[in-house]
């Protein structure tokens, strides 16, 4: 690990250092632009000692100043070089040492805290620019997710909860339950904790077509609706990590996002498991949607969620089955289980004259949810919410 005692190499140039441009000030620059010998380098402020300056200083270029700008990237994220130059200016900007360190050797607590946009005005943003330009990403933190190295176990895990995961979060409830032959996202794991981009979705026309012959819809549309989908997520996670981080988690609020309570288990941090935080973003157009989730704020929606599963809940998802003999029918749920629903004989039957109740219809259900193995039972509390999707033309 560097520190201030190791040898220092001796300046390479007489000339001060001359920002190209001040990112962030305050009684002096604190992160800035300028030329580094052969190349353009981000320069950002780590350290004071009497007449020094100490400046973390990395490669860099307009991609990611611009990133840094826009709050696409953290300062943290644009740091993260195999090669941070560690510089020593004198009041004048003049070089008056300098260490070449690498990464894995740079100290943690000289390092910005991670998610931290250059300016305060930006709530969050991503540790990495594959992140950032991502149609989605997942990044997991923790002292088992190093850079170099990933139990396996932990590895498979991960990979596996986050398939099941990012697929019941992201598919719009007329894809609850698809298999990836009608659609599925091209995905890469990237070196750093553990992050895993996924680009936009692939979708098997023909199995679509099959699917939505009630309602046609076609792959366009199919794709607009998975963004849709997926700014609907980036909504209402935000707001239950802002209540979970202030200790205003209500018990009607995870109710109400039971369905994504129950889908983000398994991937977000919490006092039993081995993740510190996970990081959710996407790029949408020329902004990033990004949130984060500590542990605690991990922990607080987990312990919610707890404190729900045996009180009535609001559930969402696509019919499937109409099974009129028994006056029920079965719904796949945005959870990814099949569950048969129990109504009165008298709301079944007005369901069923307002023709609402058919195959392919988006159904919100609130009342008693019974997990099982192999399909959940939910004993509906009042008439169920039911939108036939409009017929589209598939030109």
């Amino acid at each position: 690990m560097w520190s201030i005692n190791e040898p220092s190499l001796r300046p390479w140039t007489t000339d001060p250092i001359v920002p190209d441009e001040i990112l962030y000030e305050f009684n002096g620059p604190l992160t800035f632009t300028a030329s580094f010998g052969p190349f353009d380098a981000l320069f950002h402020h780590i350290g004071r000692r009497e007449n020094s300056n100490f400046y973390a200083v990395v490669q860099s270029n307009e991609q990611t100043v611009e990133a840094l700008q826009s709050g696409a990237l953290s300062i943290r994220g644009a740091l993260s070089c195999r090669t941070i130059w560690i510089v020593d200016l004198d009041l004048t900007f003049a070089v008056q040492r300098y260490w070449i360190c690498d990464q894995d050797d740079f100290p943690e607590k000289l390092m910005p805290a991670r998610n931290v946009p250059l300016y305060a005005s930006m709530e969050q943003a991503p540790d990495s620019l594959e992140e950032a330009n991502a149609y989605f990403s997942i990044a997991f933190r923790g002292e088992r997710l190093a850079n170099k190295s990933i139990p396996f176990n932990l590895l498979k895990s991960l990979i596996d909860d986050s398939y099941e995961a990012a697929r019941r979060l992201l598919s719009p409830a007329f894809m609850a339950g698809a298999k990836s032959a009608t659609f599925d996202f091209p995905a890469r794991a990237i070196p750093g904790s553990l992050i895993l981009a996924l680009d936009e979705p692939r979708i098997n026309d023909a199995l679509l077509r099959r699917r939505t012959a009630e309602s046609p819809l076609s792959v366009e549309d199919a794709q607009a609706s998975f963004i849709e989908q997926r700014d609907l997520f980036f909504q209402e996670t935000a707001e239950l990590v802002a209540k979970a981080n202030s200790g205003q988690l209500s018990d009607s609020l995870a109710e109400e996002r039971f369905a994504l309570l129950d889908n983000l288990q398994q991937i977000i941090p919490s006092d039993q498991n081995r993740i510190e935080s996970v990081v959710f973003s996407a790029r949408e157009g020329n902004s990033v949607l990004s949130v984060a989730v500590n542990e605690r704020a991990g922990t607080t929606m987990h312990r919610a969620f707890k404190r729900i599963e045996k009180k009535a809940v609001t559930d969402v998802g696509r019919v499937e089955i109409v099974n009129s003999p028994s006056k029920t029918f079965v719904y796949r749920s945005s959870r990814g289980k099949q569950v048969t629903c129990y109504v009165s004989p008298e709301e079944f039957q007005t369901l069923e004259e307002s023709g609402k109740l058919q195959i392919g219809a988006l159904v919100r259900v609130k009342g008693h949810l019974a997990k099982r193995p192999q399909r959940d039972q939910m004993t509906s509390e009042g008439q169920p919410d039911i939108t036939v999707p409009p017929r589209t033309s598939r030109g």
